[in-house]
């Protein structure tokens, strides 16, 4: 079996520390999320939240809506989501929330973005490596309008200091130079939703993936992922401190499986610059080696990856959509 020794290879954090929550600090979340009617149906009827007008589109109308209401519930876990990775990915409990104001419905096919302001950080007298934050979020749409405003507390670890940490790039075109190694870390465990549901969803009908019947006496044992999905998992941890100033995907090549993936597994995922060539539109084409790996250091997946990416010297109407349409340029 192919493995990567991983030990020259520095990790790109993500979330913050508790040093990083001075009282008053604004985080604008970078993340906006649209709303769909499916996302509120599948909500609502996995949480059993049978209220008629988050599912029946008269029984909204008859209350006085315009459609059907997407379900509170999921406004509040979507607006805490977006926040997430700026405040309490790297570690520490949700302690609890408070004062949640929901300020007007939302609807299907309406944009939540979120910010969040420290209002409260103070260190764990129990917990001496971590701290007590609360932070007020607000969630608004895509007018700045705020439809929902809370309090939540979290445990959030100290900073530690680590040799083996790098410092997350920008994603231009010029952070990336060829023969630089990185992990990323983030890490996914294969689940049902892998080996039935999205295999199902993109119409993989190889009963291997979800038919532990056809799988029970083969040699792999039992069910195994889609290749697909690995590779898309593969080149989705490792996206964003690679392409966060992406044009577009230009295209992958040699695409290797080195190890079936199955249920339980974790994978994660390293990359190395190939190589940086001057583009047009002042941008380049960066060659990523994408690697997956599962928790056993070993290779699962490997790809070339060809991405058109900005550079810093890019006018600032190259900016996508979606830096020009947060509600904090609304503020």
């Amino acid at each position: 079996m192919k493995t990567l020794d991983l030990a020259d290879w520095p990790l790109i954090p993500r979330g913050t520390a508790f040093e990083d929550h001075t009282v008053g600090r604004v985080f604008h979340h970078r993340w906006s999320r649209t709303v769909h009617a499916s996302d509120n149906i599948s909500f609502t009827t996995q949480t059993l939240a049978f209220n008629p007008v988050y599912l029946d589109r008269a029984a909204a109308q008859a209350a006085g809506h315009s459609a059907a209401v997407i379900n509170p519930m999921l406004v509040f876990d979507m607006v805490f989501g977006l926040s997430v990775e700026d405040l309490s990915e790297a570690g520490g409990p949700f302690l609890g929330a408070s004062d949640v104001e929901f300020l007007r419905e939302v609807y299907p096919g309406e944009t939540l973005y979120a910010s969040s302001t420290v209002v409260e950080a103070r260190g764990s007298e129990s917990k001496p490596d971590t701290g007590i934050v609360t932070w007020q979020t607000e969630g608004r749409v895509a007018s700045g309008e705020v439809v929902i405003r809370f309090r939540r507390t979290n445990l959030v670890r100290r900073r530690t200091h680590r040799d083996d940490i790098t410092t997350v790039p920008e994603g231009f075109a010029e952070d990336f130079v060829p023969g630089a190694r990185f992990r990323h870390a983030r890490t996914r465990t294969i689940t049902d939703l892998d080996l039935n549901g999205l295999t199902l969803l993109v119409m993989n009908t190889a009963s291997g993936h979800f038919s532990e019947q056809e799988m029970a006496g083969s040699p792999f044992g039992g069910r195994i992922n889609f290749g697909g999905l690995t590779l898309a998992l593969t080149v989705g941890l490792a996206t964003q401190d690679t392409t966060a100033q992406a044009v577009r995907e230009i295209g992958l090549d040699k695409i290797r499986f080195a190890a079936p993936v199955r249920h339980g597994d974790s994978i994660g995922a390293a990359t190395e610059v190939l190589n940086v060539q001057p583009a047009q539109h002042h941008s380049a084409v960066v060659t990523f080696r994408h690697f997956g790996i599962n928790q056993h250091n070993e290779i699962v997946c490997e790809t070339n990856r060809d991405v058109e990416i900005r550079t810093r010297s890019a006018p600032p109407e190259v900016a996508s959509t979606t830096d020009a349409l947060h509600p904090a340029n609304f503020l």
